[in-house]
């Protein structure tokens, strides 16, 4: 590829979620769907899959676009002052406040607030923030003035609300409001083939950013890395990236104790039968491969029982799993599903 018409390619997508599987174009139109609505917005994902980046492709297609998109990493803020965060004080509201400061409500007045990881908030301040999601003033810590703000509520979140409620780290009321509608983000292990798009981006993205000549990845390294099974997600190829430019290692780049059955495995070792009987060869499996198996196993053996339940309509299964119908087919074929009497 001409690399003048790489840059303009990888350029251009910090405009859109990374990606061209089904599960991510579905995302990205849901965001240009909803990015003008005024309704609360709830993106939900495990923890890297791109939250953030949602949030700001929300803000950016709506007409706030403009104003200020604030951020507030909720876990990340200390109980004692995230209130005073969020709502601002008045001077001589307590100890040290010497002089009035808005909070970020006021901030972000006519444009987005982001609350990220929103099950970690204190309970203390859930009631308050109660106030704004119902377009109610709130006052500043010490205040007597009621305040408006004219402001559009994203929260995010890696744990499931209602799991949260239970736990009693968020109240019934607020989980209620917060997701008027939610986004899903899918983790990286259900799109893998975005992998190669997603490397070539970080590649360009991060050589540039480290002054480093751009070289493309060997596709055959890009081949290893969509058999890694990414906890961390699209947070954690980037890293993976990142680390590999810096080095120019592909160790470094693939690098990791645990990797994906490919297509079609059967789970013989490339050692050979042989090697694999002698006792004083034998590799014993270490606890997070066990676990791996394990998982693997109740797995292909959930979707068989949901494959006969369905008589074998895969759409129908998919939407039974709760997973996406291209994500269960790469299942079936690698664990070598058939149809059984």
């Amino acid at each position: 590829m001409d690399p003048s018409r790489e840059h303009d390619i990888f350029c251009g997508l910090h405009e859109r979620l990374l990606g061209l599987t089904p599960q991510i174009l579905e995302v990205d139109a849901m965001i240009t769907q909803l990015a003008n609505s005024q309704l609360t917005v709830l993106i939900t994902g495990e923890t890297g899959t791109g939250k953030d980046i949602a949030a700001r492709l929300i803000h950016h297609r709506s007409t706030r676009y403009g104003m200020p998109f604030i951020k507030v990493n909720c876990p990340g803020i200390p109980e004692s002052i995230l209130e005073s965060e969020l709502f601002g004080y008045e001077r001589g509201a307590f100890t040290g406040a010497h002089t009035a400061k808005p909070g970020r409500f006021e901030l972000a007045n006519g444009g987005t607030i982001f609350l990220d990881e929103i099950s970690e908030m204190a309970e203390s301040i859930q009631g308050k923030l109660l106030q704004v999601l119902d377009g109610e003033p709130f006052m500043r810590i010490g205040g007597t003035t009621p305040i408006r703000s004219n402001v559009r509520i994203i929260a995010a979140t890696n744990v499931a609300l209602d799991q949260a409620v239970k736990q009693h780290a968020l109240r019934e009321d607020v989980s209620f409001r917060l997701r008027e509608v939610e986004v899903h983000l899918p983790p990286l292990r259900e799109r893998l083939d975005d992998i190669p798009l997603l490397v070539e981006h970080f590649n360009y993205n991060i050589s540039k950013s480290l002054k480093k000549n751009y070289e493309p990845i060997d596709s055959k390294f890009v081949a290893q890395l969509q058999r890694l099974p990414y906890p961390g997600n699209v947070r954690e190829l980037a890293a993976r990236v990142k680390k590999y430019v810096a080095t120019g290692s592909e160790a470094d780049l693939l690098a990791s104790e645990e990797v994906l059955p490919p297509s079609g495995a059967n789970g013989e070792s490339a050692g050979g039968a042989g090697e694999e009987n002698d006792p004083e060869n034998r590799r014993f499996p270490s606890l997070k491969e066990a676990v791996r198996q394990a998982v693997e196993e109740t797995e292909r053996k959930l979707i068989e029982e949901t494959l006969r339940h369905t008589l074998w309509n895969r759409r129908k299964a998919a939407k039974l799993l709760n997973t996406s119908y291209s994500s269960l087919l790469r299942r079936i074929e690698a664990y070598q599903i058939g149809k059984t009497p």
